[in-house]
């Protein structure tokens, strides 16, 4: 069985092995002449007969049962809704050009930094417009892999949102046309004292060289120290934030993950390349996953001063296992280690340095609390 791991996420190319004993093996007669029992009261009584689609009421079945476990990262995909999470961690897409991250809780879907060129940012959403719709169809409390799918499509096709904008409390409909697009997962510039600045906001295919442009052109610019900002990063693929993390440290454990049973895997940097200068790591609530994996081993090997605020604290990964009808279901398996050892699920990453963000990042250098806080730290250090 082979899998790369997704922002915490194992993608199952192949799998086998004996299914264990099923739990429901002793209940399927029942279950069998109870849902057939439904099945007659809905033909005998249900109003709108012409309406029924059986193959979503067979779908819905299996929603059902997942939806069991409550747990929350744990549920059923279509075969469609399967092949547009495939597609969807890649980087390079047809779609609207925007992140988006979901509040655990309550569900709710808010777009976050839209790519100025891209096809949201055109069509008027702006970062912190909260998602409600799509296509007519509300998605708060949606799986959020599933939502981001049904947003991409052929290009030059047309989707249709509904957003919520807090500011003027407002429904707005927009309808946004899909482009092919490489997500600009990461932005740097050279700050001051040659302070290198590298903004990753999500872990795809495209980051890892993406970041090594960014590394190359900050040390052909003079940079002697460097800011990773990583915050509000949902994650993403983990063979990516492996690949980074392979530049940044020599050949060390990384992560480890163990499943129900203890077993333990380990991946570790491939080479004892470094880069070795003096770093800091920017933080805050909205940083999970693979962005904690980043956060962990940097500060494991007090390799970065991590500064800002507690990260989100999902450190449990799910399986994606695809069936042979083309659906799959996704499950949680197992969770993960940073390399000294610690699992920050449900408690998050502490910073070295707090500094509440007490106002708009989005405005300028200046505005931004921690950011200056970590051009400060680094100024005090040594090179």
């Amino acid at each position: 069985m082979t899998a790369t791991v997704a922002g915490g996420i194992y993608l199952y190319q192949n799998p086998g092995g004996a299914a264990s004993t099923s739990r429901l093996s002793e209940r399927y007669d029942r279950i069998e002449n109870k849902l057939d029992l439904i099945d007659q009261l809905v033909s005998q009584y249900y109003l709108n007969q012409d309406d029924i689609d059986v193959d979503q009421l067979e779908e819905n079945i299996y929603y059902g049962y997942l939806a069991g476990l409550d747990e929350p990262y744990t549920t059923y995909y279509t075969a469609e809704e399967y092949q547009r999470v495939m597609e969807s961690s890649s980087g390079e897409y047809s779609g609207i050009g925007t992140y988006v991250s979901q509040d655990v809780t309550t569900g709710i879907i808010t777009f976050v930094n839209p790519f100025e060129e891209g096809p949201a940012y055109g069509a008027g959403i702006r970062n912190g417009d909260v998602l409600y719709a799509v296509e007519g169809e509300e998605v708060t409390g949606e799986d959020l892999n599933d939502v981001v799918a049904r947003m991409k499509g052929e290009e030059g096709t047309d989707v249709n949102l509904t957003i919520y904008r807090s500011d003027g409390d407002q429904y707005i409909d927009v309808t946004v046309t899909r482009q092919n697009v490489e997500v600009p997962t990461v932005e740097y510039e050279m700050l001051e004292d040659h302070i290198g600045y590298i903004q990753i906001t999500e872990f795809d295919d495209v980051t890892v060289e993406q970041f090594k442009e960014a590394v190359d052109d900050l040390q052909s610019q003079g940079m002697e120290k460097v800011i990773f900002d990583v915050r509000d990063n949902p994650g993403g693929l983990f063979s990516s934030v492996c690949d980074i993390l392979d530049v940044l440290l020599p050949q060390e454990l990384l992560v480890y993950t163990e499943d129900k049973d203890g077993n333990r895997e380990e991946t570790y940097a491939e080479d004892d390349d470094a880069l070795d200068i003096p770093m800091a790591v920017l933080v805050n609530g909205s940083s999970a996953s693979a962005s904690e994996i980043f956060t962990g081993a940097l500060k494991d090997y007090d390799k970065a001063e991590i500064i800002g605020t507690t990260t989100f604290g999902k450190g449990i990964v799910q399986s994606i296992i695809p069936l042979s009808d083309g659906s799959a279901v996704k499950i949680t398996t197992s969770k993960y280690y940073t390399p000294s050892g610690v699992c920050i699920h449900d408690i998050g990453i502490d910073p070295d340095i707090e500094v509440e963000a007490e106002a708009d990042t989005t405005d300028s250098e200046a505005a931004d609390d921690q950011l200056r806080s970590a051009i400060d730290y680094l100024q005090g250090t040594e090179n």
